[in-house]
């Protein structure tokens, strides 16, 4: 398996699902709050304290995802090399 061609696929798919997530929090709020909600468990997300997205902290949180997705993908394929070899 090639480590950076699984990295690239892995970055690729974190930037969709961030832009997604980003959009969806900046439309519609409440609904965002409520599926996350359960995906953790059922905690009560809206007892934080709201700060409104702005663009800077977009574009950190972006780039900053869309690498921790490359790397983790890199190392995803590189363990698999590593385990897989007989």
């Amino acid at each position: 398996m090639k480590e950076q061609a699984l990295a690239n696929a892995f970055a690729v798919i974190i930037a969709a699902i961030y832009v997604i997530c980003a959009a969806w929090v900046v439309i519609a709020r409440d609904s965002f709050m409520a599926f996350s909600g359960n995906w953790i468990h059922g905690i009560d997300l809206e007892t934080l304290p709201y700060i409104s997205p702005n663009t800077g902290g977009l574009i950190f949180g972006f780039v900053t995802a869309v690498a921790a997705g490359w790397v983790a993908g890199y190392a995803f394929a590189w363990l698999y090399n590593k385990f897989s070899k007989k």
